[in-house]
């Protein structure tokens, strides 16, 4: 049987075209219960879209709850799932429920709502009733009609069917509010509080409900804060007008958490613009698309100059600081450098996501009785504002690392609304804060799925190379190849070779493991790489984006044994370093020595060793010395982040201490120490020939593949986005030409003081963090491609990522495309999508800037328990550290052992004066000067009294000078973790 549906939809040129479509229906439709006898059930083996991922039990719920205490099934609406669906999935909520087809339909359009509710239907008996193609339930939609009645009237009128075909089990609707039950005569409806509240062992179920109350109209006696926002309709047409409104991304300064800026595009230019103040900010959260409304040019100043960071500790009592500290923070000054500043005035879409963070301490002098359950909930992501929450298990969760969502944010309110969401563990704890850090950053660590190992070699770790894995392939199984890769590297993706051949050239090969070969599209393991888009790497610990059997055994290059390669070879002039001939070709390869940088590179200098691995490295280190100096004379950039570092674990008992002074504390089951890791020539030859790899491939495949390449572009930057270079740069009497990349470089290389060795270094740290971000991207995505596509930092018109298929899903498309540029094997119809392929670059490009954050999060959280490793004695260690900002209130001090960035507050703050155009601040009772970049040593401790690891690290300024501690009732704290 068939029926028409009909509904209306709006084109992207704003047009309304009428859709009719044949809707057929069916009579087998099964209802859900496992046990019945009316319907013909699925074998759960089968293949049918219909089939279900697990039955409805026959005797459901019975005694949980106390208005409905027989046995049930829940049907929630598509309300309740979009926005209690942390209460849905809670395992105290229970099991069988019924999602109607109507709901389903919906659900899906929301990706992360459905991708939760997918990962536990079997577990919790998740049922999903296709009632729109069961012939006893569809009904078409009447005249007058909106489409929001009309879905609930189909999830009404399925109830209404299943609990006259169910008989003996009741249903229970289940909607977001009084002012939403459905009007049934035979079905029972409740709202999601009230059925809620009357489960057993409700507690934690009442704290996860969403506050769903209107913030739409207020009494006349509320006091609101903020402007309303538009609403949608009036931001098209004001960003349509092309004056009045701009659309853009709102980002917070992660110094200062009441300022923020939008990058917009007018008349055909990017405009940064400032947004100060909470009212201007009017409730954006970071990352949220806005629309904002440009001030009039009078009102225009420059960014604030002031480190400012929520007080956390302080005790819930009150707010009346915070407003103070606004007041005087953005009072206007006289000043000569005007940034466009703007406002917000709607939100286009919220981008929230569940925050990790620690309950506010609660005033136990406070009167809060009438107020006892709720409390303000303190993200680590300073770029987010306390939350305000409702929970009855304060004592329970004060020192330990919860999860909170936000609900809402209403006018009336400073702070968001949102509700609890689960407990992490307890505060402070290496394996809490790592967990902390890989919610934060939405690393998925979860094992991998049943149906992603069944991807696998079914022979494990004994699969070998066969005959038909050899067809088409080139044996360089005889060539003198070897990797090179830090100590500890099990996942070896590269391995290299060189030969003389004669006639003043060299040939040269790149091989790169060839993934590929095992991971097949539209396969479970390819989407869960896809997914991950990225291995993440954070101290002592790997999260990889592959089974640990590719990653670590099949796919790797180790020594002596047979691996399947993708390689690039060229012929190069051994003096010049010109390419003659690059060849591409899937290849196998038998890697002759797995070696680290260190021993590549005795190796290379040792008189004694000459075989053909030894000859093959110092051929490689030659030529990559010259393709290094042709980079660099290209414009290339060599720019530098926080030393990088190495953390070791040492049982304290067996641990020599080099240094008596160094008290290793005597509770402590484990120390940490640290190395630097060492530079070699070889990770520079190393780098070298894999930005060449790199760049020969993306010219090939956007030969081959114009429109669907995936390639990698590196932004120039504004000029607006070197401003603190310059300022920095001026103030120690240097000139910084950033019109090209070329200029940049030469003025960084000239950025020379004899008795400052470091200050070159903090230049190019700072420069660093003027760049642009690099991006993935689709070639069809950009119209220009001289403009577009360079990437700035290599000074290349063109690059892509090739080199690590095993920890990159970017470079195993790459391969794939590759892979049919050379015929070696036909590309899977389904890449070939140019939408597809941006929304791939999207993702990846959003997994790989978590992974950067949170290893940067790892190595913060292994410092900080470094420092109170070795604090824990009593003692406090003390570092070198370098001027890195000089603010307003404070200084920013680089401790280069340490990897950390620190913000020194200058208190009190009349000791101090401040020279913006130089600089500097002067410490006036000993009228002594502090400048940009100079050497300091200062004192680190631990505050254990503190909420979060920012906080818990206290600094002292010990030399050039020691400040005056100010008595504890009068002083504000000395740092705050940056």
């Amino acid at each position: 049987m068939s029926a028409i549906k009909t509904f209306h939809r709006k084109t992207k040129k704003g047009s309304v075209v009428k859709v009719v479509r044949e809707h057929y229906l069916r009579e087998d439709i099964h209802c859900g219960r496992e046990s019945c006898a009316d319907c013909q059930p699925f074998k759960q083996s089968s293949d049918s879209p219909f089939a279900p991922k697990a039955y409805l039990s026959d005797s459901p719920r019975v005694g949980v709850s106390a208005v409905t205490p027989l046995a049930h099934y829940v049907v929630p609406d598509f309300g309740v799932v979009y926005s209690q669906l942390d209460v849905i999935i809670d395992p105290y909520f229970g099991c069988d429920i019924i999602l109607m087809q109507t709901v389903w339909d919906e659900i899906k359009r929301n990706i992360t709502v459905f991708s939760q509710i997918k990962q536990v239907m079997a577990e919790k008996r998740f049922y999903v009733f296709l009632n729109e193609y069961n012939k006893n339930t569809f009904s078409e939609r009447v005249f007058g009609e909106s489409i929001a009645e009309y879905k609930q009237r189909l999830v009404v009128s399925a109830a209404e069917w299943l609990q006259s075909h169910l008989k003996d089990i009741q249903l229970v609707l289940i909607v977001n509010s009084n002012e939403m039950k459905l009007k049934s005569e035979s079905i029972q409806c409740f709202p999601i509080d009230k059925y809620v509240k009357s489960l057993k062992d409700c507690v934690n179920l009442v704290d996860k409900l969403a506050d769903m109350s209107t913030t739409g109209e207020y009494a006349k006696d509320i006091k609101l804060i903020f402007d309303e926002h538009l609403g949608l309709d009036a931001i098209q047409s004001g960003i349509k007008s092309g004056t009045k409104y701009f659309q853009g991304k709102y980002y917070t300064n992660r110094l200062n958490y009441l300022e923020g800026f939008v990058m917009i595009s007018r008349n055909g230019e990017e405009l940064n613009v400032l947004i100060q103040g909470s009212l201007h900010i009017n409730r954006a959260i970071s990352d949220d698309i806005v629309a904002i409304e440009l001030l009039p040019e009078s009102e225009w100043t420059s960014k604030s100059d002031v480190v400012l960071e929520v007080n956390e500790d302080l005790e819930d009592n009150g707010d009346n600081r915070e407003d103070r500290e606004e007041s005087v923070i953005f009072k206007k000054e006289d000043t000569s450098t005007k940034t466009p500043m703007g406002r917000v005035v709607g939100i286009i879409r919220r981008n929230w996501r569940q925050y990790c963070g620690v309950l506010r301490k609660r005033n136990e002098n406070m009167n809060t009785s009438s107020m006892s359950n709720r409390h303000l909930f303190v993200p680590l992501d300073r770029k987010i504002p306390f939350i305000r929450i409702e929970t009855r298990q304060y004592e329970h969760l004060k020192e330990q690392r919860i999860v909170v969502a936000i609900d809402s944010w209403p006018r009336d309110s400073k702070y968001p609304k949102g509700h609890y969401v689960r407990c992490v563990g307890a505060a402070g704890t290496k394996e809490t804060e790592t967990e902390v850090i890989l919610l934060e950053n939405d690393i998925p660590h979860m094992e991998f799925s049943n149906d992603v190992m069944k991807c696998l070699p079914k022979e494990g770790r004994e699969w070998r190379l066969s005959e038909e894995d050899l067809v088409n392939r080139t044996d360089l199984r005889g060539e003198a190849i070897c990797s090179v890769d830090p100590p500890g590297c099990t996942d070896i993706d590269d391995a290299l070779h060189c030969k003389d051949i004669g006639n003043g050239l060299f040939e040269i090969g790149v091989h790169i493991a060839d993934v590929s070969h095992f991971i097949k599209p539209k396969t479970a393991l390819d989407r869960e790489a896809a997914d991950r888009g990225t291995s993440v790497y954070l101290v002592r610990q790997r999260i990889d984006m592959i089974p640990t059997l590719l990653s670590s055994d099949l796919c790797s290059l180790r020594e002596d044994v047979d691996r399947l390669t993708f390689s690039v070879i060229w012929t190069l002039d051994a003096n010049t370093a010109e390419i003659k001939t690059t060849k591409f070709m899937k290849s196998v390869i038998r890697s002759r020595a797995s070696l680290t940088y260190g021993e590549a590179q005795n190796r290379i200098d040792s008189p004694h060793m000459n075989d053909d691995v030894t000859r093959g490295l110092r051929g490689l280190l030659q030529i990559s010395k010259i393709l290094n100096r042709k980079r660099i004379e290209g414009g290339a950039l060599v720019l530098a982040s926080a030393n990088e570092i190495k953390f070791v674990e040492m049982d304290s008992e067996t641990h020599e201490n080099p240094n008596p002074e160094d008290q290793i504390p005597e509770k402590s089951e484990k120390v940490l120490k640290i190395e630097a890791k060492q530079i070699y020539e070889t990770n520079s030859m190393i780098e070298e020939f894999m930005l060449l790899a790199n760049i020969s491939v993306a010219k090939r495949i956007y030969e081959e593949f114009p429109s669907l390449s995936l390639l990698r572009r590196h932004p120039t930057p504004s000029s607006s986005n070197f401003e603190d270079l310059m300022g920095c740069a001026k103030s120690k009497g240097y000139n910084m030409d950033t019109s090209s990349g070329k200029s940049l470089s030469d003025s960084l290389n000239k950025a020379i003081d004899p008795d400052n060795p470091f200050m070159n270094l903090m230049f190019r740290m700072v420069t660093t963090r003027c760049m642009t971000q690099a991006l993935y991207f689709c070639s069809g995505s950009l119209a220009d491609e001289t403009e577009n596509f360079g990437h700035y930092g290599l000074a290349t018109p063109i690059y892509t990522h090739f080199t690590s298929p095993i920890r990159r899903y970017a470079d195993l498309m790459v391969h794939r495309l590759l892979s049919h540029v050379i015929e070696y094997e036909a590309i899977d119809a389904s890449l070939l999508n140019q939408k597809k392929m941006h929304e791939l670059c999207e993702q990846i490009n959003f997994r790989n800037k978590m992974a950067r954050q949170a290893s940067r999060s790892s190595n913060e959280l292994h410092s900080h328990l470094l420092i109170k490793d070795h604090t824990s004695s009593g003692k406090p260690l003390e570092e070198e550290g370098y001027i890195i900002y000089v603010k307003k209130n404070a200084l920013q001090i680089f401790i280069p052992r340490l990897a950390l960035e620190l913000s020194y507050f200058l208190d009190p703050k009349e000791d101090w004066i401040y020279n913006e155009f130089e600089l500097t601040q002067q410490y006036l009772p000993l009228k002594y000067t502090l400048k940009l970049f100079d050497k300091l040593k200062v004192r680190l401790s631990v505050n254990e009294n503190a909420l979060s690891l920012r906080s818990k690290l206290v600094i002292e300024l010990i030399e050039p000078f020691c400040v005056q501690k100010q008595p504890k009732e009068k002083s504000n704290k000395k740092l705050k973790k940056v």
